[in-house]
């Protein structure tokens, strides 16, 4: 798998893996937007377990942080040898075996519009599309900045509105999803957890 690939989640096909969604109503409003940019911008921190599912069924897991703006963290379990981080300015892949570290602007990345200071889905260009069904609001959005840089599909439950998983596209057109488990907001994490460090 490529390590920029890393940066997003594992490459997964999203029209035949277990965690592709079900058809839903088409159509959106101002408040649902407004609903959704509440909600993401009142995240500071976030902590819990993760899975990602590859295109053919298999699945890694581990440990996720979030701290907003700009900050994210992936702990693959053993015997996975990689760490994503997002510092703020950069997203890089840590692999503790080979003492590589990989970097790429995270501006560049879909996942800068779930991270960034002030998330505005309303923005002229941002949003794609949303989707709704029973329980369930699913938001796809562009970067109106960067709009070749990839899109993120953000999937909400809907009372009470949680972010439950993202799906991100990147510029080469790979697709990867995460879904999140046993979410806590809220709660102290570590800044050096977000620290991006050469492995030597």
């Amino acid at each position: 798998m490529e390590r920029r690939t890393l940066l997003l989640g594992a490459a997964a096909a999203l029209a035949t893996g277990p965690l592709a969604a079900p058809a839903l109503a088409q159509g959106y409003d101002a408040q649902t937007i407004a609903a959704l940019n509440q909600y993401l911008n009142g995240i500071t921190t976030m902590q819990g377990d993760f899975v990602q599912v590859y295109g053919d069924g298999r699945t890694q897991e581990g440990v996720f942080y979030m701290r907003r703006p700009g900050r994210l963290r992936f702990e693959y379990y053993s015997p996975s040898p990689i760490t994503v981080i997002a510092d703020g300015t950069w997203a890089g892949v840590q692999n503790r075996d080979l003492k590589t570290t990989d970097r790429i602007p995270l501006s560049r990345t879909p996942l800068n519009m779930l991270l960034r200071r002030n998330v505005d889905l309303g923005a002229e260009g941002a949003i794609q599309s949303i989707e709704r069904a029973p329980g369930v609001v699913r938001a796809k959005a562009i970067d109106p900045r960067n709009p070749g840089d990839g899109t993120i599909t953000m999937i909400f439950s809907s009372n009470p509105i949680g972010l439950q998983q993202w799906i991100t596209t990147d510029a080469r057109n790979q697709t990867s999803i995460i879904k999140l488990n046993n979410v806590r907001r809220g709660i102290a994490i570590d800044p050096r957890k977000f620290q991006i460090k050469d492995l030597n």
